[in-house]
């Protein structure tokens, strides 16, 4: 059986939903329990629903027993409210994978971020730890590390707003990123969930191609024939942002802006998705979707 933790989220549910799809059993932690509207497609979909919350740590045993492989997604990003990043991706983390390693789980799915993002930030320092501490465990650890995700960062969360034809850029725009899917990472931890490899595996995931922020701006403008109005955010200013930050939230929104800016280039991207027999959805796929869906 397959425990997902971060399982009303969407990369989370999507896992869930996959995997009952292709005839897995599922439990699926909620905090809440089953009375959860958030749980209500796991459930009608056949997972079990338990309730459970990684900053109750007593609740993680139980949910672990009984199960062969963890994927965890979870995460307080990105509210990270009532010190979030502490008590849900550091503390919280590191009690499910003590608790799955008491409990005897085998394999341990932990979805992290890019290796090359490596400014101070609450969320580097959990990422790591975590990282760290799976590896050093008795379980099959499988580090998911995904480079930034299309669907938020070309998003109007983050000033990329193509209904308005409107783009905050970070930095010069000209430093490449490989962007990935959201639905991509979800292909990614079923896979190998399922995958039959020995050893610890780390994965470094980004999309079919490394684009700049500018480049994407331009597939966005053919895909929708319009000029967008851009909006630059000075690196010094990111800079200065991530120095001044003392809220964790904050620090770790200028850490990861300040990535973005610099570029994340994932050069073992296309040979990882063909490992796992994954069909890389590319930006220029997102755009036709959002036009579609306008």
């Amino acid at each position: 059986m397959d425990l997902v933790v971060g399982a009303t989220g969407f990369v989370g549910k999507q896992i869930g939903l996959r995997l009952r799809q292709q005839g897995r059993k599922v439990r699926a932690l909620v905090r809440g329990g089953a009375s959860r509207a958030e749980a209500k497609e796991l459930r009608e979909a056949g997972c079990e629903i338990v309730d459970g919350d990684l900053t109750r740590p007593e609740t993680l045993a139980a949910a672990c027993q009984g199960i062969d492989t963890v994927i965890t997604t979870a995460t307080s990003m990105p509210h990270g409210r009532d010190a979030g990043l502490r008590r849900v991706d550091h503390d919280g983390s590191l009690a499910l994978i003590d608790a799955a390693e008491r409990a005897g789980v085998k394999k341990f799915v932990y979805t992290s971020y890019s290796g090359n993002i490596r400014y101070d930030s609450p969320l580097e320092t959990a990422k790591r730890a975590c990282e760290d501490r799976l590896l050093k465990s008795k379980m099959q650890g499988v580090i998911l590390r995904p480079s930034y995700f299309m669907e938020v960062w070309l998003s109007p969360v983050l000033g990329f707003d193509p209904a308005q034809a409107q783009a905050r850029i970070y930095g010069t725009g000209e430093a490449k990123v490989s962007y990935i899917s959201a639905f991509d990472v979800a292909e990614f931890a079923v896979a190998t969930a399922k995958a039959q490899e020995a050893g610890n595996v780390v994965l470094e995931m980004g999309g079919p191609e490394a684009l700049s922020q500018l480049d994407a701006v331009r597939l966005f403008e053919q895909a929708l024939g319009r000029k967008f109005a851009l909006e630059f955010v000075p690196l010094e200013a990111l800079k200065q942002q991530h120095r001044a930050a003392t809220d964790p939230l904050q620090k770790t929104f200028a850490a990861l802006m300040l990535g973005y800016a610099m570029g994340d280039i994932i050069p073992q991207a296309r040979a990882n998705a063909e490992r796992y027999a994954i069909r890389l959805r590319s930006v220029a796929d997102y755009t036709q979707t959002f036009r579609q869906t306008k």
